[in-house]
């Protein structure tokens, strides 16, 4: 599937994983793809204050065939030896995807607009799926419950009657804020079990073979195989490969994702390595020969990407590092 016909689905929550792993593998060529596409959201949501939702399959039905068309003459140019010139230089190839995604977000709203197709929620007309890639993201649910989702992140509505089975299955980490409703239950189907709540404040976070539920306030319920288990407001578990084990949250800055602020204050190299991880949901490690290092770390990390505070504890600790794939490991630093 061409760049454009991934941005599109992208824009219209209509990615699956693939797709989604393909956008952030893109972001992640240059830092230009990753204000390109934030730049595009920003023209797609313009105007969309007063509503809720929009016919989204009336505006990918239309868009769709124009990508179709654009990328059969760009396979018959090539057939034919009619290519276009070669850019320049990289600068010129991410202008030049910018300004497709930027008209194809405008495309798309206009279409939205002057075809009536914006309406208010009704009982099926709401988004049945919800993803983020590298921005967070707020998903407002059609019975006011609020759902923030963390990059990488998608959430799907899994039942067909939201307002009388509201039934939702997560991956990745998402902080939810849950309308009361006690004749109908909310549930969140994850990898290996499932919450079920009345009203609460909770953060999930999975990853392979890993479940973290931690309630801020309220009371939930997890199921897993033939077990249960009621969590109150302070309680955290980790569920690994099937265990249950239920710890002491001691960490100040387990919730910094969702505000986006991680405060570092004279803690040691490894829980900072630690939080940095945590925060940016990233396998961040130290050189086996670092660990015995006594460093001390003071800084306040608010509103920046990874490559950002990288950057900044580089200047701060003449820190150096390298990717791996996609694991940052840390091979210097100076205390």
């Amino acid at each position: 599937m061409s760049l454009e016909n991934i941005i599109s689905k992208y824009l219209l929550n209509k990615s699956d994983q693939q797709e989604l792993e393909q956008l952030k593998a893109w972001q992640a060529e240059a830092q230009d793809n990753v204000a390109a596409l934030e730049e595009m959201q920003q023209i797609f949501t313009l105007d969309m204050s007063d509503y809720k939702s929009y016919n989204t399959e009336s505006a990918w039905d239309s868009i769709e065939s124009q990508i179709t068309e654009a990328d059969d003459k760009q396979d018959a140019n090539k057939e034919s030896g009619n290519k276009e010139e070669p850019e320049k230089n990289d600068t010129a190839q991410i202008f030049q995807i910018k300004r497709w995604i930027m008209s194809a977000a405008a495309a798309i709203v206009f279409l939205a607009a002057t075809t009536a197709v914006w309406y208010k929620y009704t009982d099926d007309s709401y988004p049945m799926h919800y993803a983020a890639t590298d921005m967070l993201r707020s998903a407002d649910l059609p019975d006011a419950s609020i759902v923030n989702l963390d990059r990488g992140t998608t959430l799907d509505i899994i039942s067909s009657d939201f307002d009388k089975n509201r039934a939702l299955q997560l991956n990745g980490r998402a902080y939810f804020t849950v309308t009361k409703d006690a004749d109908h239950p909310f549930t969140v189907a994850l990898p290996q079990g499932k919450v079920t709540v009345l009203g609460t404040q909770f953060n999930i976070n999975t990853e392979e073979n890993l479940e973290e539920i931690y309630v801020k306030e309220g009371h939930v319920r997890y199921d897993i195989l033939n077990r249960s288990f009621d969590l109150r407001a302070g309680d955290y578990i980790k569920v690994i490969d099937g265990d249950v084990i239920k710890v002491a949250m001691n960490d100040d800055n387990y919730l910094s994702w969702k505000s986006g602020k991680l405060i570092l204050d004279n803690v040691n190299l490894t829980k900072a390595v630690k939080n940095l991880s945590t925060h940016f949901k990233t396998d961040i490690s130290l050189l086996p020969t670092l660990d015995a290092l006594d460093c001390k770390i003071s800084t306040t990390i608010e509103q920046e990407s990874l490559t950002e505070a990288l950057e900044e504890l580089s200047i701060l600790l003449s820190l150096q590092y390298k990717k791996v794939e996609n694991k940052i490991l840390i091979t210097d630093i100076k205390c």
